[in-house]
């Protein structure tokens, strides 16, 4: 008892010591925390009592970006070590549910101790080369969010697209005419990136293709079908891969058809991102998908029509970026469930202290 009191005091010292300094500082409380055997006492207690907290882990490109990389190094979200000490605390902390479960708590079952869904989106190649033998060597469990029209067409991600042409473009600036005059200066590239990418995310019925088409004429670089597809199998994953992760017992979700943020698309766009990518899973992987993980992760709650849109298609969960543990005791909207945002630049502290106390993570909307 006095041992256990002593850590209680230990605790709340370091949550008061938290609450008084700045937020910047929030990773020297997450070592603090784990050193101190509080994240650990955190999450043993949820487990023994059995709370309804649910973490959802999102990851995208399992990969070490070096500075030649040709794509989109912030998608690379995890490096391989880091994947693996990752599910390491998984494999020790929580137990690793699938898509059954997760529908099952959001309908008020009781879950396992400490559920935790493992979530990729995208389709990248890593997740079978890098992220399947991890799980597989743990005995853990996730969900994959495919962006179906890339796998079929064999095309690569707008973001990883506009990544390459930037990376290989020898111009200073872009000079753009669509979809309005604009000038962007690529003496960081960094910065360029993220403001070709923008167009794209906010952009109200942006005519895709001829916007990348012209990004590509204007940092001088040849984009060809032929350069699009050896790219994209060097990059994405094919349908027999895709099955291999079925057959390996892991969940194929959707991510929609091609990548496109719905709150920017008209009705039939919105149907061929929703109902297309349904039908493309069904017929690819045998079973029409439950859940759809949103292209970008924004929140649906301010948009009715969109919201409306993944009802009708036939989905019975939406996934967000807004990133935090999920308070299954609260009533949700089925619709619009966040997840935990994870960078490269986030410590093994940092991530076991997000898991157990929320507020400390990074928050992304």
């Amino acid at each position: 008892m006095a041992a256990c009191l002593s850590g209680t005091r230990t605790l709340v010292a370091i949550l008061i010591w938290w609450r008084v300094h700045a937020m910047a500082r929030r990773e020297q409380l997450a070592s603090l925390l784990r050193r101190a055997g509080g994240t650990t006492a955190i999450l043993a207690a949820r487990a023994r009592l059995r709370l309804p907290v649910l973490s959802i882990l999102t990851y995208h490109h399992v990969c070490d970006p070096g500075p030649d990389y040709r794509f989109d190094p912030d998608v690379a979200d995890v490096t391989p070590a880091q994947f693996r000490r990752h599910m390491e605390l998984v494999k020790r902390h929580f137990t690793a549910i699938g898509v059954d479960e997760l529908l099952a708590g959001l309908d008020g079952a009781r879950l396992p101790p400490n559920p935790c869904l493992v979530t990729f989106d995208d389709g990248y190649r890593s997740n079978l080369d890098v992220a399947l033998p991890v799980l597989r060597d743990l005995g853990l469990r996730a969900v994959f969010f495919i962006a179906t029209s890339f796998v079929t067409e064999r095309r690569v991600y707008w973001w990883d697209r506009i990544a390459y042409v930037v990376a290989a473009s020898d111009r200073p600036r872009l000079e753009l005419t669509y979809p309005r005059p604009m000038t962007v200066e690529l003496g960081d590239r960094a910065a360029a990136r993220a403001a070709l990418v923008a167009v794209i995310k906010d952009e109200r019925g942006l005519e895709l293709e001829r916007y990348l088409t012209e990004v590509a004429a204007a940092a001088g670089v040849a984009w060809t079908r032929e350069v699009e597809r050896r790219l994209a199998d060097e990059l994405i994953m094919t349908w027999d891969e895709i099955r291999q992760l079925r057959d390996a017992g892991m969940d194929i979700e959707s991510h929609s058809r091609g990548h496109r943020v719905l709150q920017t698309l008209d009705d039939d766009g919105l149907r061929d991102e929703l109902d297309g990518a349904r039908a493309d899973l069904a017929r690819e992987v045998g079973r029409p998908p439950r859940v759809i993980a949103y292209p970008v992760g924004r929140t649906i709650a301010p948009y009715p029509k969109v919201r409306a849109a993944v009802a009708a298609a036939g989905y019975r969960c939406g996934l967000t970026n807004a990133s935090g543990v999920v308070p299954l005791w609260k009533k949700l909207d089925h619709l619009d469930v966040g997840r935990l945002a994870l960078d490269r630049t986030i410590t093994d502290d940092m991530f076991l202290a997000q898991l157990a106390i929320p507020q400390l993570g990074y928050q992304r909307q």
